[in-house]
């Protein structure tokens, strides 16, 4: 009630128009600091008025010697609603003279320092009801960074009962200086509520096959059958909803036709650049139609993966050109010449939303005839729906006549037949139109490109060019991908070995998040997998390692930030999964992957440990962490044992019989003993021969060592006596748990030993033999 009650009163009292001037403490220096910064966010509002500092430590101890509020805007440099809050607002002289006078205003770029962000979102939702958005507002105090009030977009004036920037900043100031109590209790008790629903400990909670396909019902019941996706409008691509759909129900007709319906309603609307490759932030509408025109590195390195996986399981060759075209508009828009890859693309051109990639009628009739192709724009202007009328009107600019954004009137493979074309010779056709439709886009003004490098984006594509050249066979797609991995290791890193978070024109940024890590190991992966490069895979190790040092606390699980940063109130770590996965599920996902692709025991229990941190809020709702439940599916396919879930035997599981050890790491000094337990899970209908199985054809289970170091003592367990083909065996079925006493006799290494022979109701494998995944480390005393 504290943060409600009182925010109300700040909104809605008057006493704003009576403005009273107040003299404060000698100030520093004067003048805009963001031109002394690398951000191309910042740099845009470099020539405001407003006299900007960055987020750091100068401005806080400015805003503590002249006892100022902090007025702190976050955004990003494509946010549309932030160059219109500047163009009202912080290109306004009147507007800067109240923030110079009274504030220390801070710019901040959430792509930067997502930690930041992360935790004023927070804030910003709580004192909303809900909602945020960029530009994000924030009023602080200055001591402890607090935030007392907090929203989005302001007008510069006041718009009926909504009041305008202007009456906020006189408000806020005046309530600062005559209210400071109040405000300061209002700030701790928004703090308060922060630290709280950033840093609650995770309920553990058991999980299981169940919870995965939870998930695929939640995502099935949510499903647009008309159009494709799972929301209305605004429409987001999420890949991470399809790529878990694809690994945990592709064998459901259902999940096949709604994520192929998804795939092609996106391919065939406007929220992909026709012309030119890669797909837009978001549709504004449910058809997939009218894109917001930014373009994101996130986005199109994910989709890129979502894409491959789905040529994978389908072949159609249709997803299989999206992949070219996608990855052709990387290589030309988002190249960084010295490896790396660029973050974003602007949605507005000249102010204008879209007004780059939109199309009229007679604008394809010309760009055509200009490169003799009348034959062709009949159908050009068929295929792409400019003979239908127009689509688009700026909805911020009314004054500017209604156009058109190019989408796919049916799926290609239709619309060969319906011209009486092959597929190949659909595409080919297309793609010389497109060639002739680009070169003159390409002489119009092009929106704003974000030049900044950021590490967690730069995996995404890593991942996402590694996974499109290894199913398409395009080796030099994955050399691409290598290329990027090298800029990383070589340019974004500190002295220590630290991931960095961004770097632009050689200057590097600040240190990386846990998001970094996280999202740099999967890409590693993914390209170790497709080139075999073992140094990808030892980059991606080290990368593990180090970010368990900065991230991970025993017993609390994984951390956004490192800890102990002087600049936050709360250290941070977010569960929930958005248009960037969350970093807790990437690396969840990373060390699971790791685990498969290594065999290292280690890996497999930090894995258990992090679901542990992830179960509550998976049980609750496994789509919020839809990439950790798909990890989860993953490792109950390959670890059924770990969770007591029954499995068979299938091509993905052809082993009958699942293994493990706890401890998996045993240190002993000579002369000690210690015990381990074994345990075997058998698949449905399938059981091993007990240790005295009371058959002379039958192979008994047997557990021995390697070596001379330890001797060893199993308590085998009781079997069931069963009667097969006639003869009665004893056996172990289902799970069965063996205590094995271990002494240490010399300072040597030691392997242990098992052997099996798995057998049905109709027939027996060979004896199997298998090291047991325990470590055992011998010490002389």
């Amino acid at each position: 009630m504290l943060i409600a009650g009182i925010i109300t009163i700040m909104v809605n009292q008057e006493h704003a128009a009576g403005f009273q001037d107040q003299t404060p403490p000698a100030a520093t220096e004067g003048r805009n600091r963001l031109g002394e910064t690398t951000s191309p966010y910042l740099l845009q509002h470099a020539q405001n008025p407003v006299h900007w500092w960055p987020w750091g430590e100068e401005a806080f101890a400015a805003a503590r010697a002249q006892n100022k509020p902090i007025f702190m805007s976050i955004g990003y440099s494509t946010c549309y609603w932030c160059h219109v809050m500047e163009r009202e607002s912080f290109e306004d002289q009147e507007v800067a003279d109240i923030l110079n006078e009274h504030y220390i205003a801070i710019k901040v770029d959430r792509e930067e320092r997502p930690d930041v962000d992360e935790i004023y979102m927070a804030a910003t939702q709580m004192m909303n009801n809900g909602h945020g958005g960029w530009p994000m507002s924030v009023f602080l105090e200055p001591n402890d960074l607090k935030p007392f009030y907090a929203g989005t977009y302001f007008p510069k004036e006041d718009r009926g009962t909504r009041k305008g920037f202007m009456s906020i900043l006189n408000f806020m100031s005046q309530n600062f200086v005559d209210n400071r109590e109040a405000v300061d209790k209002q700030a701790d008790a928004v703090a308060k509520a922060v630290v709280n629903r950033l840093t609650a400990a995770p309920e553990t909670v058991p999980v299981n096959s169940k919870t995965v396909q939870q998930g695929i019902s939640s995502l099935l019941a949510q499903e647009d059958k008309t159009n494709g996706g799972f929301s209305t409008s605004p429409k987001f691509p999420m890949p991470i909803y399809l790529d878990f759909l694809m690994v945990t129900g592709w064998d459901i007709p259902q999940v096949r036709k709604a994520v192929k319906k998804a795939l092609d309603g996106m391919l065939m609307g406007g929220m992909y650049d026709q012309v030119g490759g890669g797909f837009h932030r978001y549709s504004t509408d449910a058809k997939w139609l009218v894109p917001h025109f930014e373009k994101m590195l996130y986005d199109n390195g994910q989709l890129l993966t979502t894409y491959a996986k789905a040529y994978e399981l389908t072949e159609d060759e249709t997803y299989a050109n999206i992949l070219r075209e996608t990855v052709a508009y990387v290589d030309r828009e988002l190249n960084s010449p010295e490896g790396g890859f660029l973050s974003a693309q602007d949605a507005e051109t000249n102010h204008l939303e879209g007004e780059t990639y939109l199309w009229r009628e007679n604008e394809m009739r010309d760009a055509l005839t200009a490169s003799e192709m009348e034959d062709e724009i009949d159908f050009a202007l068929s295929i792409y729906g400019l003979d239908q009328g127009t689509n688009f009107q700026d909805p911020h600019h009314l004054e500017v006549p209604s156009t058109s954004v190019l989408y796919l009137v049916d799926h290609p493979a239709k619309l060969a037949r319906i011209h009486g074309l092959s597929r190949e010779e659909f595409e080919a056709k297309v793609a010389v139109v497109n060639s002739a439709l680009l070169k003159v886009r390409a002489t119009r003004d092009q929106p704003t490109t974000d030049d900044k490098v950021i590490t967690s984006w730069n995996g995404l594509m890593i991942g996402g060019l590694a996974d499109a050249g290894r199913v398409l066979n395009e080796p030099t797609w994955i050399a691409r991908a290598k290329q990027g991995a090298s800029f990383i290791e070589n340019e974004m890193r500190s002295s220590d070995g630290k991931l960095l978070r961004t770097w632009r024109n050689g200057v590097k940024g600040n240190a990386g998040f846990l998001e970094d890590y996280a999202a740099m190991i999967r890409g590693l992966l993914s390209l170790y997998e497709a080139s075999g490069d073992h140094s990808a895979l030892a980059f991606a190790k080290d990368l593990y390692t180090q970010a368990k040092a900065r991230f991970y606390v025993d017993g609390e699980g994984w951390y956004d930030t490192e800890k102990e940063q002087a600049d936050l109130f709360v250290r941070t770590r977010a569960f929930y999964d958005g248009a960037v996965p969350a970093a807790t599920s990437m690396i969840f996902d990373a060390v699971v992957s790791l685990s498969e692709l290594t065999n290292e025991q280690t890996y497999l229990d930090d894995a258990i440990e992090a679901l542990h941190f992830e179960s509550g809020i998976m049980q609750q709702s496994p789509t919020s962490v839809v990439v950790a439940t798909g990890t989860l599916h993953r490792l109950l396919e390959a670890h059924p044992e770990r969770f007591n879930e029954e499995f068979e035997v299938s091509v993905s599981n052809p082993s009958p019989v699942k293994m493990s050890c706890a401890p998996s790491t045993l240190s002993l000094n000579v002369g000690e003993n210690k015990t381990i337990t074994l345990r075997l899970q058998m698949a449905k209908g399938w059981h091993v021969n007990a240790n005295e199985p009371e058959s002379e054809y039958a192979v008994p289970l047997n557990i021995a060592v390697l070596g001379s170091g330890v001797s060893l003592s199993v308590d085998w367990p009781h079997s069931e006596r069963i009667t097969s083909s006639g003869e009665t065996v004893q056996v172990f079925g289902g799970i069965v748990e063996i205590p094995i006493q271990i002494t240490a006799i010399a300072a040597s290494s030691a392997q242990l030993m098992v052997t099996w022979q798995a057998c049905n109701s109709e027939s027996c494998l060979q004896q199997v033999t298998k090291q047991i995944p325990c470590t055992i480390a011998i010490q002389s005393q």
